[in-house]
């Protein structure tokens, strides 16, 4: 991957026979210039304007310059950006098949994996959500699954009751089934809920815990793949079309390289690095057995039936979904980021975006 953003990576450059004027689109996102993503996005799109001989150029609007996390949609929609984070999270409705990875351990713990799970799927389940709200599906990038840090530590299902816990986008079945009590907290004001007292615990991933620095206050950190934390993307249908024909497999193919950069960047690079952070922060990194983590999918496992029976009632294919999902985990089970990373550029999906 990290020889890809450098451009040494022959079999990922695109044949680009367009020679007319420089194409730019404007991307945006809620995410600081300086913080992790968009580091990782303004590699990518270095790279897709040194592959297309500088005739693709991605206009940066980082810090919700242009629009806030939950108008992303929106955003795209009416014209005010033409390519975004879009987050199904943030919808209250329109994405029952999606939101499949908010469930309790259904999204595989290894994050480059997960997300080409999502690219293969996408066209069979995602792709209709997205264009059901007038956008092109961009990609889904898992930047991990969900981890707990907290001031006592946690092991068992009953180690967190009666605890209040800031999670996002956790599902309120499983939240009564931990006996918790979830708070929605804004992210910048995490660090100073935790520390007043609060909050007990944090639900969330490295790349969250670490730049906000809730190591400094947690003792604990248990390793536990609860609920995919994910990056949503999705593209203007109207500038997607005005791109010539010729530029457009690039710009497709694309999403699937960057989708993989953003995961493998912050969802594995960067947790290694996090776990020395921890270590010279005082931090327990607690690792369950096997029967511990058993006691967890036992305990959550109704919720998930119950989802499954609902959406399934509603005429919506969830148990279809979980089966792929299954699958495509024990296919890709052992594979290395780079053999992932490998397949991606050998092996693109077909028929994400129109070509």
């Amino acid at each position: 991957m990290q020889d890809w953003l450098d451009n040494k990576v022959e079999a990922a450059k695109p044949a680009v026979s367009y020679d007319g004027t420089p194409v730019k689109v404007r991307f945006s996102s809620p995410n600081p210039a300086a913080s992790l993503v968009p580091t990782i996005w303004h590699k990518g799109f270095e790279w897709l304007n040194k592959a297309t001989n500088g005739k693709i150029e991605i206009e940066e609007f980082h810090g919700g310059t242009l629009h806030s996390a939950p108008d992303g949609w929106r955003a795209v929609r009416t014209g005010i950006t033409d390519y975004a984070t879009c987050y199904t999270y943030t919808e209250s409705s329109g994405f029952p098949l999606h939101k499949a990875i908010e469930v309790p351990f259904v999204t595989p713990t290894d994050p480059v994996v997960a997300t080409r799970i999502m690219q293969e799927l996408a066209p069979k389940y995602f792709k209709k959500e997205w264009e059901s709200r007038g956008v092109l599906y961009g990609y889904t990038a898992i930047a991990g699954v969900s981890d707990i840090m907290s001031k006592k530590p946690i092991r068992t299902p009953e180690d967190m009751k009666g605890l209040r816990v800031i999670a996002q986008g956790f599902s309120p079945e499983a939240a009564e089934a931990l006996g918790i009590v979830t708070l929605n907290i804004p992210f910048p004001e995490i660090y100073t809920a935790f520390q007043q007292g609060i909050a007990d615990a944090v639900i969330w991933v490295d790349p969250g815990f670490v730049p906000y620095k809730i190591y400094e206050l947690a003792r604990y950190h248990t390793t536990l793949g609860l609920t995919a934390q994910h990056i949503d993307t999705c593209i203007s249908r109207a500038a997607y079309e005005k791109l010539p024909a010729a530029l457009k497999p690039t710009f497709a193919n694309f999403q699937q390289l960057a989708a993989h950069s953003v995961s493998q960047g912050i969802g594995v690079d960067f947790r290694e690095k996090a776990k020395e952070i921890y270590k010279q922060n005082g931090v327990e990194l607690i690792t369950l057995t096997d029967e511990q983590k058993a006691a967890w999918r036992n305990k959550l496992q109704p919720v998930v039936d119950k989802w499954v029976a609902a959406q399934k009632a509603a005429g919506v294919p969830v148990d279809e979904l979980i089966a792929d999902i299954r699958r495509l985990e024990t296919e890709y089970k052992g594979a290395t980021p780079d053999a992932i990373f490998q397949k991606t550029v050998e092996s693109p999906i077909k028929g994400l975006l129109p070509q």
